[in-house]
């Protein structure tokens, strides 16, 4: 058993005041699943200068679980200390933090949310959509099935695993019959 780790290097240019362009390299250490990106990131206002523009796109960068192979963490800049980088990372947790919690708040009161809840299979948002959860498979496996809580009408679910799908009362069909 292995896993794959990921070195990132990121180097960038400015366009203007308010506009980076980056270019993003994941490197696997083992030689394989190389990544390349360009990023155009619009800051949301004109910096001052190139660190604080660089910051700003590490923390929004650090604020999204699917932009990252695992948890970052230092090894060297010319840029940024270690201690900066450390607290540019807790700053980006944070706002995915406030992002789920708002994401929670609104999506609460959604049925099948509601449902699940009922149901303990304990949904959670997802965190990078404002409309996508989780939620414990009703199989009982230890995986999860995905929600969308686009609108209040909209009751849709999915296990890839099981390959179920549907709405509201196809859920609860999956777990009545369980």
């Amino acid at each position: 058993m292995g896993f794959t780790c990921f070195e990132t290097s990121i180097s960038y240019h400015f366009i203007s005041k308010t506009e980076l362009s980056i270019l993003r390299i994941d490197q696997s250490l083992f030689g394989s699943d190389d990544f390349e990106e360009t990023i155009l990131f619009k800051l949301d206002h004109a910096v001052k200068d190139e660190i604080s523009g660089l910051k700003e796109f590490l923390t929004d960068l650090f604020s999204f679980r699917s932009n990252l192979h695992g948890n970052p963490w230092f090894v060297k800049s010319e840029m940024i200390t270690e201690c900066e980088f450390n607290e540019i990372k807790k700053l980006g947790s944070k706002r995915m933090n406030d992002r789920k919690n708002k994401i929670k708040e609104i999506g609460q009161n959604h049925p099948l949310i509601i449902y699940c809840t009922e149901q303990n299979l304990y949904p959670e948002p997802e965190g990078d959509s404002p409309h996508g959860w989780k939620a414990n498979c009703p199989s009982g496996r230890q995986h999860h099935i995905m929600i969308s809580t686009s609108s209040p009408d909209s009751h849709s679910w999915g296990c890839g695993y099981c390959k179920k799908k549907g709405g509201i009362e196809e859920l609860k069909n999956w777990v009545e019959n369980k």
